[in-house]
């Protein structure tokens, strides 16, 4: 065989051998794992507004990593009246999360298949206090990893099978500030005394 044949049946072979491993890393999906990892350093407080980035209403959520890093809880406007909160977790190897709305009822959702490093996509997987053939739920969820410190989230509604829009939320991470340093007065701190011991008396003599 000629030496030029075998060299570009080897580069052919290499590249075919690259693809079938691109392939196969999308067959098997979104890496569970990692995309948690993501939601656990969200933790700390966002502010942004709804829908338009500058001059949509005001929104805060608050990310916090309990049950020895095993959850992640999101607090939508916590504090507010309209307060509400969805707990994202490993379960099996596989990230699930469930969003308990103040509506009173309790979607649950899964990694969706398309999902990527940037964009996860929360498909619906049934949940509790509602009838999804006719009542009104958050369907389904997307949240962009813009950047390490900007998010966005989108929320679909619906009511039964029916789409009925959704919100779309602009956050950015509020950093923490520093604790003050306590500062010093400049007048001297007095310290107690040892009392000193007064000299014993001395005993008289007997009469």
């Amino acid at each position: 065989m000629p030496k030029n044949l075998r060299t570009l049946l080897t580069i052919t072979l290499a590249a075919a051998i690259c693809l079938f491993g691109a392939a196969a890393v999308r067959a098997d999906g979104p890496d569970h794992a990692a995309t948690y990892e993501k939601f656990k350093s969200l933790a700390g407080t966002w502010t942004g507004r709804m829908e338009d980035p500058l001059e949509g209403p005001p929104v805060t959520v608050r990310y916090e990593v309990v049950s020895d890093g095993k959850a992640v809880i999101e607090y939508q406007n916590p504090g507010k009246s309209f307060e509400m909160l969805t707990v994202y977790f490993l379960a099996n190897g596989k990230l699930h999360a469930t969003h308990y709305c103040a509506a009173g009822n309790q979607p649950s959702y899964r990694l969706g298949d398309k999902s990527t490093a940037e964009l996860v996509l929360l498909e619906f997987a049934g949940g509790t206090g509602f009838d999804p053939e006719q009542d009104g739920h958050v369907h389904q969820g997307e949240i962009r990893f813009v950047s390490a410190d900007r998010i966005e989230h989108r929320w679909f509604h619906f009511v039964g099978p029916k789409e009925l829009g959704f919100t779309h939320w602009f956050l950015q991470r509020q950093v923490e500030a520093p604790a003050e340093p306590i500062e010093a007065t400049g007048e001297p701190v007095e310290t107690p005394s040892e009392p000193v011991a007064s000299p014993e008396a001395p005993m008289e003599p007997p009469a």
